[in-house]
Protein backbone atom coordinates (compact mmCIF):
# COMPACT_ATOMS: atom_id res chain seq x y z
CA UNK A 1 0.00 0.00 0.00
CA UNK A 2 1.41 3.28 -0.79
CA UNK A 3 2.35 5.81 2.13
CA UNK A 4 -0.21 8.45 1.01
CA UNK A 5 -3.06 5.60 1.06
CA UNK A 6 -2.02 4.62 4.41
CA UNK A 7 -1.97 8.65 5.37
CA UNK A 8 -5.12 9.28 4.39
CA UNK A 9 -6.69 6.07 6.06
CA UNK A 10 -5.13 7.69 9.17
CA UNK A 11 -7.46 10.62 8.61
CA UNK A 12 -10.87 9.35 7.75
CA UNK A 13 -11.86 10.27 11.24
CA UNK A 14 -10.44 13.84 10.72
CA UNK A 15 -12.88 16.10 12.61
CA UNK A 16 -13.47 13.93 15.57
CA UNK A 17 -9.58 14.48 15.65
CA UNK A 18 -9.69 18.22 15.09
CA UNK A 19 -11.89 18.53 18.34
CA UNK A 20 -9.32 16.02 20.38
CA UNK A 21 -8.61 18.38 23.70
CA UNK A 22 -4.84 18.23 24.12
CA UNK A 23 -2.81 18.45 27.17
CA UNK A 24 -0.67 21.46 28.21
CA UNK A 25 2.38 19.22 27.65
CA UNK A 26 1.12 17.95 24.31
CA UNK A 27 0.21 21.80 23.17
CA UNK A 28 3.43 22.75 23.68
CA UNK A 29 4.95 20.02 22.22
CA UNK A 30 2.73 20.58 18.92
CA UNK A 31 3.71 24.03 19.34
CA UNK A 32 7.48 23.19 19.09
CA UNK A 33 6.86 21.10 16.08
CA UNK A 34 5.51 24.43 14.53
CA UNK A 35 7.86 26.38 15.42
CA UNK A 36 10.80 24.25 14.13
CA UNK A 37 8.73 24.00 10.49
CA UNK A 38 8.03 27.82 10.16
CA UNK A 39 12.19 28.56 11.05
CA UNK A 40 12.73 26.66 8.11
CA UNK A 41 11.13 28.55 5.56
CA UNK A 42 12.02 31.57 3.76
CA UNK A 43 12.36 34.93 6.23
CA UNK A 44 9.92 36.85 4.37
CA UNK A 45 7.24 34.13 4.68
CA UNK A 46 7.89 33.12 8.91
CA UNK A 47 5.43 35.75 10.54
CA UNK A 48 2.75 35.38 7.77
CA UNK A 49 2.80 31.28 8.35
CA UNK A 50 2.67 32.07 12.22
CA UNK A 51 -0.51 34.31 11.62
CA UNK A 52 -2.40 31.74 10.13
CA UNK A 53 -1.70 29.41 12.91
CA UNK A 54 -2.82 32.55 15.55
CA UNK A 55 -5.83 32.58 14.00
CA UNK A 56 -6.56 28.57 15.54
CA UNK A 57 -4.21 28.48 18.53
CA UNK A 58 -4.51 32.68 20.38
CA UNK A 59 -0.55 31.00 22.32
CA UNK A 60 0.97 29.49 19.37
CA UNK A 61 4.31 31.62 20.11
CA UNK A 62 4.19 30.38 23.93
CA UNK A 63 6.66 26.87 24.32
CA UNK A 64 8.59 26.42 27.28
CA UNK A 65 11.50 28.38 26.44
CA UNK A 66 11.93 31.39 24.32
CA UNK A 67 10.82 30.51 20.44
CA UNK A 68 13.98 30.27 17.82
CA UNK A 69 15.76 33.65 17.02
CA UNK A 70 15.29 33.05 13.27
CA UNK A 71 11.26 33.38 14.56
CA UNK A 72 11.27 36.04 17.13
CA UNK A 73 13.10 38.48 14.79
CA UNK A 74 10.49 37.85 12.12
CA UNK A 75 7.88 38.49 14.04
CA UNK A 76 8.75 41.71 15.20
CA UNK A 77 10.11 42.77 11.81
CA UNK A 78 7.52 41.52 9.89
CA UNK A 79 4.50 40.58 11.81
CA UNK A 80 1.57 42.18 12.10
CA UNK A 81 0.21 43.97 15.72
CA UNK A 82 -1.52 40.73 17.39
CA UNK A 83 1.05 38.50 16.62
CA UNK A 84 3.69 41.17 18.27
CA UNK A 85 1.04 41.49 21.13
CA UNK A 86 1.32 37.12 21.36
CA UNK A 87 4.85 37.33 21.16
CA UNK A 88 4.96 40.47 23.87
CA UNK A 89 3.23 38.09 26.25
CA UNK A 90 5.26 34.92 26.50
CA UNK A 91 9.00 36.45 25.45
CA UNK A 92 11.81 36.11 28.10
CA UNK A 93 14.63 38.02 26.57
CA UNK A 94 15.74 40.96 27.58
CA UNK A 95 17.07 42.25 24.05
CA UNK A 96 13.64 40.97 22.61
CA UNK A 97 11.58 42.65 24.78
CA UNK A 98 13.50 46.01 24.58
CA UNK A 99 13.13 45.94 21.01
CA UNK A 100 9.42 45.84 21.28
CA UNK A 101 9.38 48.59 23.77
CA UNK A 102 11.18 50.57 21.04
CA UNK A 103 7.80 50.13 18.97
CA UNK A 104 6.07 52.08 21.13
CA UNK A 105 2.26 50.37 20.26
CA UNK A 106 0.07 50.58 23.11
CA UNK A 107 -1.47 47.09 22.57
CA UNK A 108 1.75 45.46 22.81
CA UNK A 109 2.98 47.24 26.02
CA UNK A 110 -0.17 46.34 28.33
CA UNK A 111 0.59 42.92 27.21
CA UNK A 112 4.39 42.97 28.08
CA UNK A 113 3.47 44.59 31.01
CA UNK A 114 1.41 41.07 32.08
CA UNK A 115 4.71 38.82 31.21
CA UNK A 116 5.62 37.25 34.00
CA UNK A 117 9.10 36.77 32.68
CA UNK A 118 9.27 40.70 31.90
CA UNK A 119 12.91 41.42 33.20
CA UNK A 120 13.50 44.23 35.42
CA UNK A 121 15.18 46.74 33.23
CA UNK A 122 12.64 46.66 30.57
CA UNK A 123 9.93 46.79 33.39
CA UNK A 124 11.50 49.75 34.19
CA UNK A 125 11.17 51.23 31.04
CA UNK A 126 7.35 50.57 30.97
CA UNK A 127 7.00 52.13 34.28
CA UNK A 128 8.42 55.60 33.47
CA UNK A 129 6.47 55.65 29.89
CA UNK A 130 3.02 54.74 31.58
CA UNK A 131 2.64 53.61 34.78
CA UNK A 132 -1.14 53.06 34.41
CA UNK A 133 0.09 50.00 32.50
CA UNK A 134 2.03 48.58 35.15
CA UNK A 135 -0.34 49.05 37.80
CA UNK A 136 -3.01 47.43 36.22
CA UNK A 137 -1.51 44.51 34.17
CA UNK A 138 -3.71 41.73 35.75
CA UNK A 139 -1.15 38.90 35.19
CA UNK A 140 2.97 39.03 35.79
CA UNK A 141 3.47 40.64 38.91
CA UNK A 142 6.77 40.31 40.61
CA UNK A 143 7.34 41.67 44.15
CA UNK A 144 11.64 41.31 43.56
CA UNK A 145 10.98 43.94 40.93
CA UNK A 146 8.49 46.08 42.51
CA UNK A 147 10.10 46.27 45.30
CA UNK A 148 13.72 47.39 43.82
CA UNK A 149 11.61 49.98 41.60
CA UNK A 150 10.52 51.36 45.30
CA UNK A 151 14.19 51.29 46.29
CA UNK A 152 15.72 52.68 43.27
CA UNK A 153 16.40 56.15 44.52
CA UNK A 154 15.22 57.52 41.51
CA UNK A 155 12.48 59.64 41.53
CA UNK A 156 10.66 59.31 38.71
CA UNK A 157 10.86 55.32 38.90
CA UNK A 158 9.93 55.18 42.65
CA UNK A 159 6.85 58.00 41.53
CA UNK A 160 5.97 55.69 38.92
CA UNK A 161 6.23 51.98 41.36
CA UNK A 162 4.12 54.13 44.06
CA UNK A 163 0.48 53.41 41.31
CA UNK A 164 1.42 49.89 41.86
CA UNK A 165 -0.41 49.42 44.99
CA UNK A 166 -0.67 45.16 43.87
CA UNK A 167 2.32 44.93 46.26
CA UNK A 168 0.73 46.26 48.90
CA UNK A 169 -2.68 43.82 48.71
CA UNK A 170 -0.50 40.69 48.36
CA UNK A 171 1.08 41.95 51.33
CA UNK A 172 4.93 41.30 49.07
CA UNK A 173 5.81 44.93 49.86
CA UNK A 174 6.40 46.17 53.28
CA UNK A 175 5.78 50.10 54.96
CA UNK A 176 9.38 50.57 55.04
CA UNK A 177 10.01 49.94 51.19
CA UNK A 178 6.73 52.47 50.39
CA UNK A 179 8.26 54.86 52.81
CA UNK A 180 11.29 55.01 50.99
CA UNK A 181 10.06 55.17 47.44
CA UNK A 182 8.11 58.59 49.37
CA UNK A 183 11.53 59.93 50.90
CA UNK A 184 13.13 59.89 47.45
CA UNK A 185 10.29 61.81 45.64
CA UNK A 186 10.66 64.17 48.77
CA UNK A 187 14.12 64.32 48.39
CA UNK A 188 14.48 64.95 44.60
CA UNK A 189 11.12 66.89 44.13
CA UNK A 190 9.81 68.73 47.57
CA UNK A 191 6.75 69.30 48.57
CA UNK A 192 4.95 70.45 45.31
CA UNK A 193 6.14 67.19 43.98
CA UNK A 194 4.99 65.02 47.06
CA UNK A 195 1.84 66.79 46.50
CA UNK A 196 1.35 66.08 43.03
CA UNK A 197 1.56 62.46 43.47
CA UNK A 198 -0.68 61.43 45.56
CA UNK A 199 -3.35 63.58 42.88
CA UNK A 200 -1.76 61.50 40.19
CA UNK A 201 -2.60 58.43 42.31
CA UNK A 202 -5.88 59.18 42.70
CA UNK A 203 -7.00 58.79 39.18
CA UNK A 204 -5.63 55.23 39.51
CA UNK A 205 -8.44 52.10 41.40
CA UNK A 206 -8.00 51.03 44.55
CA UNK A 207 -6.59 52.59 47.87
CA UNK A 208 -3.46 53.84 48.51
CA UNK A 209 -1.48 52.00 50.72
CA UNK A 210 -1.18 52.58 54.59
CA UNK A 211 2.16 55.59 53.94
CA UNK A 212 0.60 56.44 51.39
CA UNK A 213 -2.63 57.40 52.83
CA UNK A 214 -0.66 59.22 55.90
CA UNK A 215 1.56 61.32 53.63
CA UNK A 216 -1.49 62.83 51.18
CA UNK A 217 -2.99 63.50 54.95
CA UNK A 218 0.12 65.47 55.41
CA UNK A 219 0.24 67.11 51.93
CA UNK A 220 -3.15 68.19 52.57
CA UNK A 221 -2.21 70.86 55.53
CA UNK A 222 -1.54 73.88 54.86
CA UNK A 223 2.16 73.99 55.81
CA UNK A 224 2.96 69.95 55.03
CA UNK A 225 6.79 69.60 55.90
CA UNK A 226 6.60 68.80 59.55
CA UNK A 227 3.53 66.49 59.52
CA UNK A 228 6.28 64.87 56.38
CA UNK A 229 8.95 64.48 59.09
CA UNK A 230 6.27 62.72 61.03
CA UNK A 231 5.19 60.41 58.35
CA UNK A 232 8.73 59.42 57.87
CA UNK A 233 9.52 58.50 61.43
CA UNK A 234 6.75 57.13 61.98
CA UNK A 235 7.70 54.39 59.38
CA UNK A 236 11.31 54.54 58.73
CA UNK A 237 12.85 55.49 62.43
CA UNK A 238 13.99 53.49 65.33
CA UNK A 239 10.85 53.42 67.06
CA UNK A 240 9.31 51.51 64.18
CA UNK A 241 12.35 49.12 64.15
CA UNK A 242 12.18 48.33 67.62
CA UNK A 243 8.32 48.20 67.00
CA UNK A 244 8.81 45.19 64.37
CA UNK A 245 11.72 43.54 66.35
CA UNK A 246 9.64 43.32 69.34
CA UNK A 247 7.05 41.49 67.03
CA UNK A 248 8.98 38.53 66.09
CA UNK A 249 7.85 35.31 67.49
CA UNK A 250 9.93 32.38 65.79
CA UNK A 251 9.70 28.60 66.72
CA UNK A 252 13.70 28.22 67.07
CA UNK A 253 16.45 30.68 67.35
CA UNK A 254 17.90 30.33 63.90
CA UNK A 255 14.59 31.26 62.31
CA UNK A 256 14.26 34.19 64.08
CA UNK A 257 17.59 35.11 63.52
CA UNK A 258 16.57 35.00 59.66
CA UNK A 259 13.63 37.13 60.76
CA UNK A 260 15.38 39.55 62.25
CA UNK A 261 17.86 39.51 59.35
CA UNK A 262 14.78 40.50 56.75
CA UNK A 263 13.97 42.92 58.63
CA UNK A 264 17.27 44.98 59.40
CA UNK A 265 18.00 44.57 55.29
CA UNK A 266 14.81 47.39 55.49
CA UNK A 267 15.73 50.78 55.12
CA UNK A 268 14.86 51.61 58.17
CA UNK A 269 16.81 55.20 59.80
CA UNK A 270 18.55 53.37 63.08
CA UNK A 271 19.38 56.03 65.92
CA UNK A 272 22.28 53.16 68.24
CA UNK A 273 21.78 55.23 71.01
CA UNK A 274 18.11 54.72 70.92
CA UNK A 275 18.70 50.98 70.51
CA UNK A 276 21.19 50.74 73.21
CA UNK A 277 18.74 52.58 75.66
CA UNK A 278 16.12 49.77 74.51
CA UNK A 279 19.02 47.45 75.41
CA UNK A 280 18.85 49.03 79.59
CA UNK A 281 16.64 47.09 81.70
CA UNK A 282 17.09 43.11 80.33
CA UNK A 283 16.67 41.01 77.38
CA UNK A 284 12.51 41.82 77.73
CA UNK A 285 12.71 44.66 75.73
CA UNK A 286 14.64 43.28 72.88
CA UNK A 287 14.59 39.80 72.26
CA UNK A 288 17.49 37.62 71.91
CA UNK A 289 17.79 36.98 68.30
CA UNK A 290 17.83 40.85 67.58
CA UNK A 291 20.26 41.37 69.82
CA UNK A 292 22.77 38.67 68.02
CA UNK A 293 21.60 40.12 64.82
CA UNK A 294 22.43 43.93 65.87
CA UNK A 295 25.97 43.06 66.86
CA UNK A 296 26.47 41.81 63.48
CA UNK A 297 25.59 44.78 61.96
CA UNK A 298 28.16 46.93 59.99
CA UNK A 299 27.46 49.99 61.86
CA UNK A 300 27.13 48.71 65.15
CA UNK A 301 29.32 51.47 67.26
CA UNK A 302 31.98 49.96 69.79
CA UNK A 303 30.22 51.24 72.65
CA UNK A 304 26.50 49.98 71.48
CA UNK A 305 27.67 46.29 71.11
CA UNK A 306 29.18 46.36 75.22
CA UNK A 307 25.80 47.87 75.54
CA UNK A 308 23.92 44.96 73.87
CA UNK A 309 26.14 42.29 75.05
CA UNK A 310 26.59 42.94 78.61
CA UNK A 311 23.15 45.12 78.93
CA UNK A 312 25.25 47.72 81.24
CA UNK A 313 27.43 50.83 79.63
CA UNK A 314 31.25 50.55 79.07
CA UNK A 315 33.37 51.47 82.27
CA UNK A 316 35.10 54.14 82.31
CA UNK A 317 39.00 53.14 81.02
CA UNK A 318 38.57 49.98 79.90
CA UNK A 319 39.35 50.14 76.44
CA UNK A 320 36.20 48.75 74.29
CA UNK A 321 36.60 45.56 72.48
CA UNK A 322 37.34 45.52 68.44
CA UNK A 323 34.23 45.63 66.33
CA UNK A 324 33.12 42.39 65.29
CA UNK A 325 34.60 41.06 61.49
CA UNK A 326 32.65 41.24 58.87
CA UNK A 327 32.12 38.08 56.89
CA UNK A 328 34.85 37.93 54.06
CA UNK A 329 33.13 38.64 50.42
CA UNK A 330 33.19 35.31 48.62
CA UNK A 331 36.21 35.36 46.17
CA UNK A 332 35.15 36.40 42.46
CA UNK A 333 34.96 33.13 39.77
CA UNK A 334 37.63 33.21 36.76
CA UNK A 335 35.09 33.51 34.41
CA UNK A 336 35.51 32.27 30.53
CA UNK A 337 35.77 35.69 28.79
CA UNK A 338 34.77 35.79 25.37
CA UNK A 339 34.55 32.83 23.68
CA UNK A 340 35.55 32.72 19.88
CA UNK A 341 33.23 31.03 17.69
CA UNK A 342 33.66 27.35 17.94
CA UNK A 343 34.00 25.09 14.47
CA UNK A 344 33.85 21.32 14.51
CA UNK A 345 36.53 19.85 13.65
CA UNK A 346 36.09 16.99 10.88
CA UNK A 347 34.86 14.05 11.49
CA UNK A 348 34.93 10.38 9.58
CA UNK A 349 30.92 9.36 8.80
CA UNK A 350 29.70 7.28 11.16
CA UNK A 351 27.68 3.82 11.15
CA UNK A 352 25.00 3.40 8.85
CA UNK A 353 22.93 0.88 11.16
CA UNK A 354 20.16 -1.05 9.34
CA UNK A 355 20.46 1.21 6.29
CA UNK A 356 23.64 -0.66 5.16
CA UNK A 357 26.18 0.01 2.58
CA UNK A 358 24.34 0.79 -0.09
CA UNK A 359 21.80 3.23 -1.41
CA UNK A 360 19.33 0.29 -2.25
CA UNK A 361 19.04 -0.99 0.67
CA UNK A 362 18.82 2.60 2.53
CA UNK A 363 16.13 3.46 -0.23
CA UNK A 364 14.23 0.12 0.98
CA UNK A 365 14.47 0.87 4.58
CA UNK A 366 13.29 4.18 4.67
CA UNK A 367 10.03 3.25 2.76
CA UNK A 368 9.21 1.14 5.11
CA UNK A 369 10.84 1.70 8.58
CA UNK A 370 10.34 5.31 10.34
CA UNK A 371 12.95 7.08 11.80
CA UNK A 372 13.29 8.02 15.76
CA UNK A 373 15.77 10.49 17.72
CA UNK A 374 17.43 6.95 19.30
CA UNK A 375 16.31 2.74 18.83
CA UNK A 376 17.51 -0.10 19.82
CA UNK A 377 17.18 -1.28 15.83
CA UNK A 378 15.40 0.98 13.37
CA UNK A 379 16.84 3.53 11.74
CA UNK A 380 18.11 6.75 14.02
CA UNK A 381 18.65 10.48 12.55
CA UNK A 382 22.31 9.58 13.44
CA UNK A 383 22.30 7.13 10.29
CA UNK A 384 20.93 9.37 8.17
CA UNK A 385 23.90 11.48 8.92
CA UNK A 386 26.55 8.76 7.94
CA UNK A 387 24.16 7.67 5.03
CA UNK A 388 24.87 11.51 3.73
CA UNK A 389 28.02 11.79 4.36
CA UNK A 390 29.02 8.53 3.19
CA UNK A 391 27.53 9.85 0.00
CA UNK A 392 25.49 6.97 -0.65
CA UNK A 393 22.41 9.25 -0.66
CA UNK A 394 21.90 13.02 -1.80
CA UNK A 395 20.27 14.67 1.44
CA UNK A 396 17.26 15.94 -1.20
CA UNK A 397 16.36 12.50 -1.32
CA UNK A 398 16.77 11.68 2.24
CA UNK A 399 14.38 14.36 3.16
CA UNK A 400 11.93 13.62 0.68
CA UNK A 401 12.26 9.67 2.31
CA UNK A 402 12.64 10.34 6.12
CA UNK A 403 9.27 9.85 7.83
CA UNK A 404 7.54 11.05 10.21
CA UNK A 405 7.96 14.59 9.40
CA UNK A 406 7.99 15.44 12.76
CA UNK A 407 10.61 14.02 13.67
CA UNK A 408 12.86 15.51 10.50
CA UNK A 409 11.63 18.79 10.59
CA UNK A 410 11.84 19.13 14.71
CA UNK A 411 15.11 17.87 14.18
CA UNK A 412 16.75 19.98 11.86
CA UNK A 413 15.02 22.84 12.23
CA UNK A 414 16.01 23.70 15.95
CA UNK A 415 18.39 26.07 16.96
CA UNK A 416 21.17 23.46 16.91
CA UNK A 417 20.01 22.48 13.40
CA UNK A 418 20.77 26.13 12.27
CA UNK A 419 24.29 26.26 14.28
CA UNK A 420 25.33 23.64 11.93
CA UNK A 421 24.44 25.20 9.02
CA UNK A 422 26.67 28.19 10.67
CA UNK A 423 29.37 26.39 12.11
CA UNK A 424 29.42 22.62 10.19
CA UNK A 425 29.05 22.89 7.17
CA UNK A 426 30.45 19.47 6.37
CA UNK A 427 27.85 17.63 8.56
CA UNK A 428 24.75 15.36 7.30
CA UNK A 429 22.59 17.63 9.67
CA UNK A 430 23.59 20.66 7.81
CA UNK A 431 23.35 19.10 4.77
CA UNK A 432 19.83 17.56 5.48
CA UNK A 433 18.61 20.96 7.06
CA UNK A 434 19.01 22.71 3.90
CA UNK A 435 17.83 19.67 1.74
CA UNK A 436 14.28 20.24 4.20
CA UNK A 437 14.17 24.40 3.98
CA UNK A 438 14.46 23.89 -0.04
CA UNK A 439 12.03 21.41 -0.18
CA UNK A 440 9.71 24.01 2.10
CA UNK A 441 10.67 27.00 -0.20
CA UNK A 442 9.33 24.96 -3.56
CA UNK A 443 6.55 24.05 -2.38
CA UNK A 444 5.66 27.46 -0.95
CA UNK A 445 6.29 28.85 -4.31
CA UNK A 446 6.67 32.21 -3.00
CA UNK A 447 3.58 32.83 -1.27
CA UNK A 448 1.61 31.84 1.87
CA UNK A 449 -1.79 30.50 1.52
CA UNK A 450 -3.49 30.16 4.85
CA UNK A 451 -5.87 27.13 4.44
CA UNK A 452 -3.06 24.35 4.52
CA UNK A 453 -1.24 25.72 7.44
CA UNK A 454 -3.75 25.94 9.43
CA UNK A 455 -4.64 22.32 8.09
CA UNK A 456 -1.21 21.49 9.10
CA UNK A 457 -1.77 23.10 12.90
CA UNK A 458 -4.08 19.74 13.65
CA UNK A 459 -2.20 17.11 11.64
CA UNK A 460 1.41 16.93 12.01
CA UNK A 461 1.45 15.86 15.59
CA UNK A 462 0.46 12.43 14.75
CA UNK A 463 1.02 12.16 10.58
CA UNK A 464 3.26 9.05 9.62
CA UNK A 465 4.40 9.96 6.58
CA UNK A 466 6.84 11.96 4.92
CA UNK A 467 7.24 15.83 4.54
CA UNK A 468 5.89 15.65 1.17
CA UNK A 469 3.44 13.32 1.82
CA UNK A 470 2.26 15.93 4.69
CA UNK A 471 2.30 18.88 2.21
CA UNK A 472 0.59 17.19 -0.20
CA UNK A 473 -2.17 15.75 2.56
CA UNK A 474 -2.52 19.39 4.16
CA UNK A 475 -3.03 21.27 0.28
CA UNK A 476 -5.88 18.79 0.05
CA UNK A 477 -7.61 19.13 3.39
CA UNK A 478 -6.64 23.23 3.47
CA UNK A 479 -8.87 23.16 -0.05
CA UNK A 480 -11.40 20.62 1.38
CA UNK A 481 -11.81 23.03 4.02
CA UNK A 482 -12.18 26.56 2.30
CA UNK A 483 -9.97 28.12 5.02
CA UNK A 484 -7.89 29.91 2.23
Amino acid sequence: MRQADRADQAYEGEKAYEAEELTQTERMTLRWHLHCVASLLPYEQRAAVLEAWLTVDPSVLFIARDASPELTVAVIERGSVPLRVALAGCVGDRALQDRLIDAGEPEVDRRLAGNPRLEYEPGCRLRLRDPAVMATARHGYRADHHRRALLSGDPDLAAAALADRRGDARGDVGPTTWAAAWVTVRRHGGTARMRQVPEDLSALPGPLDPVGADVAAACAEAWPEPFLDTVEERWLGTGALLRRLRSVREPSLWEARRTVRGILREPYRIDWRLVAAARFGGRGRLPRAAVTELLLHPDCPPDVAVVLRTGRPALPGRPLPPPAPRPAAPAARAGNGHRPPWVPAWQPPGDTGPLGDSAESARAVLREAPVAYRSADGPTLDHLHAVIERGLLHADEVAALVRPAQVLTSWVGQGSGHADVRRAAWSGRSALHVATSALLARWTAGEVRPGPWIAMYSRIRRFPGSLPELLAHVERFGRADGAD
